[in-house]
């Protein structure tokens, strides 16, 4: 996971660029004492320049109300999204902030305008969007000026929101390198889906990590995120006695596929490695404890909302995140070479 986090234009930077101070900055934003219209024009400019969005919740505290944060999200289910919106709510509630969440299929943002009204309809002052790039036009559309932040992935480089990146990618290339160094001549791989027709980004990883070590890419068992997709790619995989590794898009298909293998009669990781993302607390606590790369969800939801609310203050924010490889019991070198 990277530590990047693009911070947005904040009040001193306008008054920097429009040669005023900060008080008479704020002054223009509240509308509460009247400023000359050639200072206000300079201080307009500068806005413009920066790309500066006004921080909506210190117009709400100007007139006595609270303010309220967006949340949008394509889940509320899957690890990731979970810990990121739990995080996001508490460190809000800290901030004086009351949070709004709604959740948004990227394909099938035409039924899901009434929610989007919904949120809409509320007095929002910004909101985070987990994950800006998956939405088409009409979302950006429809949040029209709305303050922006956003949570992106590894693969992921035309953001023009204030953003923090959780570095997929990397992970992907980590756990499967990992992998091949124990011996296994090729990994298997149980996918995430595509999104818009394009694997995802950990797919991707995975790909060209055995392409960089002149491995063999097996196909795909590409599964909709379920359980269920997961336990039919675990048991087709198990009945192929070439099979020795096996990364999976996260922890839970990683669970899945060891139950399929452990019915099929084969045993982690004496017959079969297996290796997921993410490091949830079962990880931990499975039989055999599994091997992952710990993404830091925590931080990163924290990390947007703090771009989101522009808290400069070294004591409130978010800091860097913990992440890496972490090795357990579910991989081991292949039989043959044990």
């Amino acid at each position: 996971m990277s530590g990047e986090r693009k911070r947005p234009p904040t009040i001193a930077d306008v008054a920097r660029v429009a040669g005023v101070s900060q008080p008479t900055v704020s002054r223009v934003l509240t509308g509460n004492i009247p400023v000359r219209e050639v200072t206000k024009d300079r201080i307009r400019a500068a806005m413009k320049q920066l790309g500066y969005r006004p921080n909506g919740a210190a117009r709400a505290l100007v007139q006595g109300r609270q303010p309220i944060v967006g949340v949008i999200t394509r889940d509320t289910a899957l690890h990731g999204y979970t810990r990121m919106l739990a995080n996001i709510e508490s460190r809000a509630r800290q901030a004086g902030y009351l949070v709004a969440i709604v959740a948004l299929d990227p394909a099938d943002l035409q039924n899901a305008t009434s929610a989007l009204d919904l949120l809409l309809g509320q007095p929002i002052l910004g909101v985070v969007v987990l994950d800006y790039t998956t939405y088409d036009e009409r979302l950006k559309d429809s949040l029209g000026t709305l303050p922006i932040s956003t949570v992106i992935h590894g693969d992921q480089t035309d953001i023009d929101v204030p953003h923090v990146r959780v570095d997929d990618r990397r992970a992907a290339y980590e756990v499967t390198n990992h992998l091949l160094s124990l011996g296994h001549r090729t990994v298997h791989h149980v996918a995430a889906p595509s999104r818009g027709g394009e694997p995802h980004v950990r797919e991707k990883a995975w790909r060209q990590a055995l392409t960089d070590a002149g491995a063999r890419v097996p196909d795909v068992h590409r599964t909709d995120w379920s359980i269920t997709a997961a336990r039919e790619a675990g048991a087709a995989l198990a009945r192929d006695p070439d099979v020795t590794a096996i990364f999976c898009a996260n922890d839970e298909l990683a669970f899945a596929v060891m139950r399929s293998i452990h019915e099929a009669g084969r045993r982690v990781p004496q017959d079969i490695s297996v290796a997921g993302i993410d490091d949830e607390p079962l990880a931990a606590a499975w039989v055999p404890a599994l091997t992952t790369y710990r993404l830091d969800f925590d931080w990163a939801g924290v990390a947007a909302l703090e771009l989101l609310m522009e808290l400069d203050e070294p004591n409130r924010t978010a800091g860097m995140p913990s992440y890496g490889l972490v090795i357990r019991e579910s991989t081991a070198p292949p039989a043959s070479t044990a």
